[in-house]
């Protein structure tokens, strides 16, 4: 199988990692954000507003360190060990970083992840379409109904930007029951 794997929220604990710069550049107490369950899906306006700008002075810098979930480098070889070709697929382009392919190649050798493919596009539908992806695994809503209206399996990893909503999708929570999955599917 081609498995399709967003980064941040999914493989990446980012938006926790980035609190403590977000509340020094919005000048707000970090706890306001963890108390108020803020992500990248409910950003205040005033902060939504100025999000680019913090983009531009944080991700090239900081995005490198950011940690990976328990275990996920070692699921993922797991899933890699099976025969299954990985295509990572992140929201990244000029707009965030200066370079979204070499700072995320960077996050990703340090972090030991060990992938055939990374592909940095905002349209992850059409990236999975393209690619033949046979199953993708993300944190967003949206994404996951996008490709799983392609007739793509999808699981959608719960995270802070997903947890308090409804949803039909397939909801995992850790790598390990991923590895499970993807252990259990025929193809």
């Amino acid at each position: 199988m081609k498995i399709g794997i967003d980064i941040d929220d999914t493989m990446a604990d980012t938006f926790d990692y980035l609190m403590p710069y977000i509340a020094e550049f919005f000048d707000i107490d970090i706890n306001y954000l963890k108390y108020n369950n803020i992500s990248y899906s409910n950003f205040p306006r005033e902060m939504k507003e100025r999000e680019l700008e913090f983009a531009k002075k944080y991700y090239d810098k900081v995005i490198p360190n950011t940690p990976f979930k328990t275990k996920v480098a070692e699921y993922i070889d797991k899933i890699k060990d099976l025969g299954h070709e990985i295509i990572i697929i992140t929201a990244r382009d000029k707009t965030l970083y200066t370079n979204e392919y070499k700072t995320t190649i960077e996050e990703l050798k340090n972090n030991n992840i060990h992938y055939d493919k990374l592909i940095c596009d905002f349209n992850k539908a059409k990236v999975c379409e393209n690619e033949k992806v046979d199953l993708f695994i993300d944190d967003s809503i949206v994404n996951c109904e996008k490709v799983s209206e392609l007739g793509i399996e999808t699981i959608l990893f719960n995270s802070k930007s997903n947890i308090n909503y409804e949803t039909n999708l397939y909801r995992i929570d850790n790598w390990k029951d991923i590895y499970i999955k993807v252990k259990n599917t025929v193809q």
